[in-house]
């Protein structure tokens, strides 16, 4: 079975910021401010919101309902699917509406995230320049943690970019790109001698005319602003995400020095294909099985854990379908086959060629293979046979890099899982890989490779099988792994005598769930090395019990 993160299935919200609440600048005042009205039309970032929609030159923006207006038939304001909806109530202000829905600027507002990753192709717009005097600039600098100076500041939508017009850069592949986070900044032509003029009559912000007296340059990380005073400092920057695409973010700026009229729509621009910091990880919803597995993304500010896949019917898989804490119970197997460790194996008890191997026997009352010590015990969910006593089933055991351990086992969850092309798997289920735009976000010291997974850059030649990379180094992947009991690890694997690379055969020890070695199959074979696609990957993220020893994304 293939499970993929990929597949179409709705993002279950499981783990929610702080109820959103209304930003204020330092003197108490809330912002943004509220809509205003110009020429009969409502004014302000909801306004904008509503205007920003999948058919170009729409707005959900409903028509005034007066007073001699049936009140059944006032105007809903759906014309398309827009970020914001705006509408009136019966005999309300004629040109300012009642009602708000979808991105709400007002409650879903936010000062963070400050930083940003690059997931693919950035395209930067322009959405209003509102009613400024100033002529602003946008665009991107490297998150370094110092201020940018201005020759490591890059311009993307210049003080001539009308409303609409956008520019698309792969900032992956610039070569001024550094790799690791962005910021971004708001460029304005302000004399510093005179708050709200343009320095020398010229309203056009270019960085060769920044200087200690021409212009002033706002951040998305607050600190460096040049009116920065701590905690208490102006907000010049409001960002919010996008509810209706993936990975956009609004950056809604005020351009004066020390001051703001709070509408925050001296210049609004987006920026599409870019993830907050700390988003697009995989992440606990803190839900059994399959529930448990979600994405980490950004909301209002904060990040949250998206759960990915949904419950189903249980499976012989070895993983918690149904999302009930138990796995594979009551899974069915067909042609008399058991389930045992996430595989349909044969029945031990049908027929003289599926014999059990040689240090092992048929247990009567399940059809699979057991430590003789084993026979007839039955453990409880968690629990696994050794010498004849149940024992916590992960207990003494350390797999080895990149392998996890279930029911006693160490197991690769992708070892056979097949994904789509520009997919990655991921403790057995396929993502979206990091060229996707919409895919995983490789995290600090990891770059995305040709192949859509994150990669440690610091082997230029690769590692051999059975070691991994990690600080320029190939390092053995079964370093400090303790294998389960008759076990050894060989090439990065937990094996068992003749299964191993090059081993000869010898006895048996290794335990299985309810005393099973995860092999039916003529002349033995390792429960380790044969695991069904995603075996154990899921509880991986959810189950204390379970070791892992691998590097994440």
């Amino acid at each position: 079975m293939r499970r993929s993160a990929c597949a179409g299935l709705a993002l279950f919200l499981v783990a929610t910021a702080s109820p959103a609440v209304a930003l204020q600048q330092p003197g108490g005042a809330p912002i943004p401010s509220a809509m205003g009205c110009d020429s009969g039309n409502p004014t302000g970032l909801a306004a904008t919101f509503a205007c920003v929609c999948d058919t170009p030159g729409v707005c959900n923006i409903g028509a005034a309902c007066p007073g001699n207006q049936d009140p059944s038939t006032c105007d809903d304001g759906q014309n398309a699917t827009c970020e914001t909806t705006l509408w009136h109530d019966w005999n309300d202000d004629t040109c300012i509406p009642s009602n708000l829905s979808g991105l709400d600027p007002y409650t879903a507002g936010a000062v963070t995230p400050e930083t940003f990753m690059p997931t693919c192709p950035l395209t930067f717009t322009v959405l209003t320049r509102g009613t400024a005097r100033f002529e602003n600039a946008f665009g991107w600098y490297n998150a370094t943690g110092s201020r940018p100076t201005p020759d490591q500041l890059y311009v993307m939508l210049d003080c001539n970019a009308q409303v609409g017009s956008d520019v698309v850069l792969d900032v992956r592949s610039d070569p001024r790109y550094t790799g690791g986070e962005i910021g971004f900044f708001l460029l304005t032509p302000e004399d510093h001698n005179q708050s709200g003029q343009c320095a020398g009559g010229d309203c056009c912000a270019r960085l060769d005319r920044l200087s200690s007296t021409v212009g002033h340059v706002y951040y998305s990380e607050r600190k460096y602003n040049p009116d920065a005073t701590g905690s208490e400092s102006l907000i010049h920057l409001v960002v919010l995400d996008s509810r209706i695409t993936d990975r956009k973010f609004y950056f809604a700026w005020e351009d004066t020095f020390n001051a703001a009229n709070n509408d925050f729509t001296d210049l609004v621009t987006s920026v599409q294909g870019v993830e907050c910091a700390g988003g697009g990880v995989r992440c606990d919803t803190g839900k059994d099985g399959v529930c448990g597995v979600g994405l980490t993304t950004c909301h209002s500010g904060a990040l949250e854990c998206k759960q990915l896949e949904a419950e189903t019917d249980e499976q012989c898989n070895g993983i918690d379908d149904d999302c009930d804490g138990q796995v594979d119970e009551d899974a069915t197997c067909p042609n008399q086959q058991v389930c045992d460790q996430g595989r349909c194996l044969p029945n031990c008890q049908v027929g003289s060629e599926f014999a059990c191997p040689e240090y092992a026997v048929c247990d009567q009352d399940t059809g699979r293979c057991v430590d003789p010590d084993c026979e007839g015990v039955t453990c409880p969910e968690g629990s696994v046979c050794r010498g004849g006593a149940c024992v916590t089933a992960c207990d003494g055991i350390v797999c080895p890099h990149g392998q996890s351990c279930q029911n006693g086992e160490c197991m690769d969850p992708c070892a056979n899982v097949v994904c789509k092309d520009g997919e990655v798997c991921r403790e057995g289920i396929c993502f979206a890989g990091c060229s996707d735009c919409a895919g995983i976000v490789c995290t600090s010291g990891l770059v995305c490779g040709a192949g859509g997974d994150c990669e440690d850059p610091s082997c230029a030649n690769g590692c051999p099988a059975g070691t991994y990379c990690e600080a320029g180094s190939c390092l053995d992947a079964c370093d400090g792994a303790a294998c389960p009991a008759g076990q050894q690890c060989v090439d990065g694997n937990c094996c068992r005598g003749s299964d191993c690379p090059g081993g000869d055969a010898g006895p048996g020890g290794g335990d299985g769930g309810d005393g099973g070695f995860g092999t039916n199959s003529p002349g033995g074979g390792c429960g380790c090395q044969d695991g069904a696609p995603g075996v154990g990957a899921l509880l991986l993220l959810i189950a204390l019990a379970l070791v892992t020893r691998r590097r994440h994304v």
